[in-house]
């Protein structure tokens, strides 16, 4: 009877081992899918980030070459309009520029900001054996603006530059003037990327580029890298950049890899093991999600969250309740600037605080930029009423422990108001009415813009 029962037992392990095994197997890919899944969210996320800076960035290059074709080919506009386009981008992005500069003929004439750039003054964009000058080149002889990936300036440090031809008129007739051309820190651009915030969540990853020979180069990792990871491949205008994550540890942690064990061999607790993997994969992947929509400093729903609503809303048709609204904290760099980052991010976290607790019963409060917040809800008049004043008394009443005050420019747009715009017609219009409060309040408060 012994040996009858450990060769039960034996065979009742054997089977045991054999089901759980296939049944882990199962339960493991499983959460390799899952959190695949969920991590190319995350990536994807990150990568519109990038694009949306680049593009952000790269919208200064048009502006030189208005300007330019604006004076007929006259640079005498430049020292005057160069320190605040200069500025708008770091206002914007966060991002510091090099320098912009133009260059009649392909010659530079002017830049800004001179003092370390004066190297620059004279240098040819048509020599080609200058880095960097091969896209300059492009932009040069096909008429379109060109973006290059990092090289080592000629003053010193690194950086990528955006070169755009301008084409100006002259007696009627049309000929090639010359390049303006907008060059990004490298190193600030990378640093304002943050991208080591995924080393902080238990990632590696690696941010690269690859040139037109199709070899990768490194723009900023941590860790390794390997052919596991979640890689997104995008264009960053006439580039191609990739990024590529994976958790620190693999997609199967040690630890779980031992539970996985544990549970194989502890058949008694078979059951309560599965449960407890099943709601650990489950909360796993929840909190990945939920890092991917929302706004790590504030706690509001990302932009990536009000892009995915924003399309979900063109499809339902909201009725005449709907009410998109547009946010902007007023004096976010000055307080930045004169009482530190620390301030800035009181102000925000209390900005966010303040409009989820009027907002959130009737809707949801996403963070899309630096200072600016969207809100998209649902109220008929009276309530739209009470909201306006409860915001208002909200705002009125807050005191906090370095900043003393709190103000917002916000702009509403009802749909009642508009039953024939389109989603993204509302959004736009929320924006404008905005951008019109906060005019109206740099008027009032006799605050320089560029403080903002």
């Amino acid at each position: 009877m012994k040996h009858k029962h450990i060769k039960a037992i034996l065979i009742s392990v054997t089977i045991s081992f054999l089901v759980l095994s296939g049944l882990s197997a199962l339960i493991l890919n499983y959460k390799i899918r899952r959190d695949k899944e969920t991590y190319s969210y995350i990536v994807q996320n990150e990568t519109d980030k990038i694009v949306t800076t680049v593009d952000c960035v790269m919208a200064r290059v048009s502006t030189l070459k208005a300007f330019v074709q604006e004076h007929g080919g006259d640079d005498g506009f430049f020292d005057s309009i160069a320190e605040n386009v200069y500025d708008s981008v770091r206002e914007d992005t966060g991002v510091s520029l090099k320098n912009i500069a133009i260059a009649p003929d392909g010659v530079v004439s002017s830049v800004y900001p001179y003092s370390g750039n004066e190297s620059l003054i004279g240098f040819d964009f048509m020599d080609m054996s200058r880095e960097g000058n091969a896209e300059a080149r492009e932009a040069y002889e096909n008429g379109h603006t060109v973006l290059t990936n990092p090289f080592d300036l000629i003053q010193g440090g690194k950086g990528f530059a955006g070169r755009a031809p301008v084409i100006v008129k002259n007696g009627g007739e049309e000929r090639l003037w010359g390049l303006v051309t907008v060059t990004i820190d490298y190193d600030n651009f990378i640093e304002v990327l943050n991208l080591k915030n995924f080393a902080e969540m238990g990632m590696n990853y690696e941010l690269s580029f690859i040139d037109s020979e199709g070899a990768r180069h490194v723009m900023d990792s941590y860790g390794t890298v390997g052919a596991g990871a979640v890689r997104k491949t995008f264009a960053v205008r006439n580039l191609t950049w990739e990024l590529a994550i994976i958790p620190t540890n693999g997609w199967l942690s040690p630890g779980l890899i031992i539970i996985t064990l544990i549970i194989i061999v502890t058949i008694t607790f078979l059951i309560g093991v599965l449960t407890n993997m099943f709601f650990r994969l489950r909360d796993s992947n929840a909190t990945l999600l939920h890092l991917s929509n929302t706004d790590g400093l504030t706690g509001c729903y990302n932009r990536r969250a009000f892009e995915e609503d924003l399309d979900k809303l063109a499809l339902s048709a909201p009725d005449d309740t709907f009410i998109c609204a547009a946010a902007d904290v007023n004096g976010l760099k000055q307080t930045n600037d004169s009482l530190g980052h620390a301030a800035g991010d009181e102000l925000l976290i209390a900005s966010a605080e303040c409009l989820i607790k009027i907002f959130g019963s009737y809707g949801k409060v996403y963070r899309t930029g630096g200072d600016e917040f969207e809100i998209l809800f649902s109220a008929d008049a009276e309530q739209f009423e009470q909201i306006k004043e409860a915001l208002q008394h909200e705002i009125d009443e807050w005191k906090g422990n370095i900043v003393k005050g709190l103000s917002f420019s916000i702009g509403y747009v009802a749909r009642r108001e508009c039953p024939d715009k389109t989603i993204l017609e509302m959004v736009k219009a929320a924006d404008e009415r905005m951008y019109e409060e906060k005019r109206k309040y740099y008027q009032r408060t006799g605050i320089d813009r560029r403080n903002r």
